[in-house]
């Protein structure tokens, strides 16, 4: 039964806590993007109960790829492709990279409305709907801090007749003072390193109420840019690992941990954090595959606050993190990347 659970829990998305006795109203949201290799959505991670439209880019571009970066430590360029690996979807208002600023036509240092990527998912019709809870994204820009921004913001209508700021963010690692809403951004950091694993932000919709999506509707999403930088070149926004989450879905009768633990990063790639209260002797963190397996544990630093567990074992895809201290069980879904 615990590994039907389990299984469950990881296909669906569920973050329900205590008892469950029936089956939710609504099917969860689960859409992800990777970016690395072309602007599609996973096909493999997209729920069964969700339509997953194209991601657009909106009066951006993705980059040429005529132009390379020297990070930090490198000897070597890496050429900023459209789509790759180590920076995800490379993009700016002209392909070369540059465009930003207002004098060229960009939005310059302040969010613009016509400047975003859009992502959206639409709830079957004839179904019972759907709950969207979240945005996980990792973001940050190439050649440039100034005055990078994003926001986030959300419609029922396709912005034609809604529009909504998000109502919070946590990242990297830590909870950020803004929303991330349009009128609030969200500062992003320069990509100094590769991997870019440190700029990931996980950003509530609508406080713990979330987003209803009706049978038949859409729930589309935008992320708004801006830069005030002059150059022409290699100057691009980037966008990897753009996951839109639900935290509603009961199972089955019987009693689940409380899903709560605010792992990072999140998608992750070969290390990932997880926060904890301060942990007994016999704590440990426990991982489980899609079939409900476990297949991975570590034991805690009795007193410590947090666990740093190696991710390199893994083959991509979900599993279910836990994280047990007697009586205490809390657990996150994540993506191996």
């Amino acid at each position: 039964m615990k590994k039907q659970l389990l299984s469950a829990l990881l296909l669906t998305g569920s973050l329900a806590a205590g008892t469950i006795s029936t089956a939710a109203a609504q099917t969860p949201v689960f859409a992800y993007w990777p970016l690395t290799v072309n602007s599609a959505d996973s096909a493999a991670l997209r729920s069964a109960n969700t339509t997953v439209n194209a991601h657009t880019l909106r009066h951006f571009v993705v980059a040429d790829g005529a132009n390379t970066v020297t990070l930090s430590g490198a000897t070597t360029a890496t050429t900023i492709k459209p789509y790759s690996s180590a920076f995800g979807e490379a993009f700016a208002p002209l392909a070369a990279g540059g465009g930003w600023g207002t004098s060229a036509g960009g939005p310059g240092g302040a969010l613009k409305r016509p400047f975003s990527a859009q992502f959206s998912v639409t709830a079957p019709a004839g179904g019972a709907g759907l709950r969207a809870d979240s945005l996980i994204v990792t973001s940050g820009f190439i050649s440039t801090s100034s005055s990078t921004t994003m926001g986030v913001v959300y419609s029922k209508s396709g912005f034609a007749s809604d529009s909504a700021d998000v109502t919070g963010n946590k990242g990297p690692g830590a909870f950020v003072a803004t929303t991330g809403g349009f009128a609030t951004p969200i500062t992003l950091a320069q990509i100094t390193t590769l991997p870019n694993k440190t700029n990931t932000y996980r950003i509530a919709l609508n406080g713990t109420t979330g987003v209803t999506i009706a049978a038949g509707q859409t729930l589309t999403v935008r992320i708004y840019f801006s830069c005030s930088s002059s150059g022409a070149t290699s100057r691009y926004a980037t966008l990897r690992n753009v996951m839109l989450k639900s935290t509603q879905v009961a199972l089955a009768t019987r009693a689940v941990a409380n899903t709560n633990l605010g792992v990072y990063p999140n998608p992750a790639q070969s290390q990932l954090t997880v926060p904890h209260t301060a942990a007994s002797r016999d704590a440990q963190v426990l991982v489980y595959n899609t079939t409900g397996a476990r297949i991975f544990s570590q034991a805690v630093q009795p007193g410590s606050l947090e666990t740093t567990v190696n991710l390199d074992a893994l083959a991509k895809g979900l599993y279910l993190v836990e994280y047990a201290d007697g009586g205490q069980r809390s657990t996150a879904r994540i993506v191996k990347d």
